[in-house]
């Protein structure tokens, strides 16, 4: 299976017509829901990525598998409820053949004990798949050992996109993945790819299952919860 690309604002405007042509990749995640408040007009500094509906829209037009990620700043469970409203206001009326993703890697939320963090990153999983939809952890590898109880009860039933990059880049292929005491079905391996239509690098990762073809069966697409 080819790879799966993730974007955001950082890549600026993609021009999906020559992604889709390149045959480089099978799908897409973008990137919806972060904080910012040089970005934002809310007073807690959330806003929609700028580039989400465009992205959204030009893989649709294409038929490019598409999925989304959020980045959460979350530290306690009110933080996460207004994160996870807007990215409920993002999905809402869209469709998705590739996974939910809660991103869990920013230095902000170290802070809290492993407990807490393990209980809150539970928390936005189990709401994603309460709307609906297929619902994937985000996490470096050294974040998710240092961080969070990835093999307890809270998260062991959820899938994990996992996030490491070899600094031997020979060491890049599907089967080249990552040895860990928990199991994954997506590797970020790269953050320094190359796609034609996308100015500078991009993030790539391996997929283990087929996404597309789970979510289409199970009904995972869209927002079930209203």
């Amino acid at each position: 299976m080819l790879p799966i690309m993730d974007v955001s604002r950082w890549q600026g405007s993609i021009n999906w017509d020559k992604v889709k042509a390149s045959g480089l990749v099978s799908g897409v995640m973008l990137k919806t829901v972060s904080t910012n408040r040089k970005l934002s007009k809310r007073k807690d500094g959330l806003y929609i990525d700028p580039t989400f509906e465009r992205n959204y829209a030009e893989c649709k037009r294409l038929g490019i598998p598409v999925g989304v990620y959020y980045y959460t700043y979350a530290t306690e469970k009110e933080m996460a409820d207004a994160e996870l409203a807007l990215l409920k206001t993002a999905l809402t009326g869209k469709t998705f053949e590739l996974p939910i993703s809660v991103d869990v890697e920013d230095n902000k939320i170290k802070k809290l004990s492993t407990q807490a963090l393990t209980d809150l990153a539970a928390y936005a999983l189990a709401t994603v798949e309460r709307w609906g939809f297929y619902a994937l952890l985000y996490v470096g590898l050294n974040f998710a050992r240092d961080n969070l109880y990835m093999t307890g009860a809270a998260l062991r039933k959820y899938d994990v996109w996992l996030a490491r990059h070899p600094s031997d880049k020979s060491k890049t292929k599907p089967e080249d993945k990552p040895k860990t005491d928990f199991a994954f079905g997506m590797w970020q391996y790269t953050s320094t790819a190359s796609v034609p239509g996308v100015s500078g690098d991009v993030d790539l990762s391996h997929a283990y299952k087929n996404y597309a073809r789970i979510i289409t069966k199970k009904g995972l697409d869209r927002l079930r919860e209203v």
